[in-house]
């Protein structure tokens, strides 16, 4: 059930290690992002494709919570509620949300589009907080502001993400975030716009998977 593409990828992934094993976790993802979860059938062909049992790539793939073995929406925005984004305003971003996109969160749209998690993850962006995960795209520095043009770009369509995850994993585009103005980090004008160091490739980016919140 996965494409060509997907299936030379994740032989690309088992030839990086000297035991093909350590290859499952990454694998997994990669099918994520192929077929948008993880049904069974995806999960017995990534075991094959990596050498191991079925059993131990579904023990895997039921373990990590960002591995979804349930279909879900085309777009996950998933708003991350740890103590640092806490102090940001990531209760405020939550609440926005739910209501421009009129779901709570763990509901999704009624056309199946669009689907509003509360995580439990970090995903290593306290600095620029409040922010939440379109699928495997960061949104940083949501203002209240920036939350109602990404709810206006939810709503309409838009990118939600998928076109820029597939850009990164393809190293043709990275996400972004915006610089506030003062910010030590940027050296142009407020508001302009600079590359996130969280692609779905970057070590402390989605890449960064836990358990119950736990690291």
């Amino acid at each position: 059930m996965l494409t060509q593409d997907t299936r030379a990828r994740i032989a690309a992934e088992v030839r990086k290690y000297p035991q093909p094993r350590t290859a499952l976790l990454p694998s997994l993802k990669l099918a994520q992002r192929d077929a948008g979860w993880l049904p069974p059938d995806a999960i017995a062909e990534v075991a094959e494709l990596v050498g191991v049992s079925s059993a131990s790539a579904n023990e895997l793939a039921t373990f990590y919570s960002m591995l979804r073995t349930r279909p879900g929406g085309e777009t996950v925005v998933e708003v991350c509620v740890q103590l640092p984004c806490a102090l940001r305003g990531s209760e405020r971003l939550l609440a926005q949300l739910a209501h421009g996109l009129e779901i709570a969160p763990g509901e999704m749209t009624a056309d199946g589009r669009i689907e509003l998690v509360r995580t439990a993850e970090c995903f290593g962006s306290c600095h620029r907080a409040p922010m939440c995960r379109l699928n495997d795209d960061y949104r940083e520095f949501l203002t209240p502001e920036a939350t109602d043009a990404l709810i206006r770009e939810l709503r309409s369509g838009g990118t939600n993400g998928r076109a820029g995850a597939h850009a990164v994993a393809d190293g043709t585009a990275s996400g972004t975030a915006v610089i506030e103005a003062g910010d030590p980090r940027g050296a142009g004008p407020p508001g302009e716009t600079a590359p996130s160091p969280h692609g779905p490739d970057a070590q402390n980016g989605p890449d960064i998977m836990t358990r119950g919140g736990a690291a």
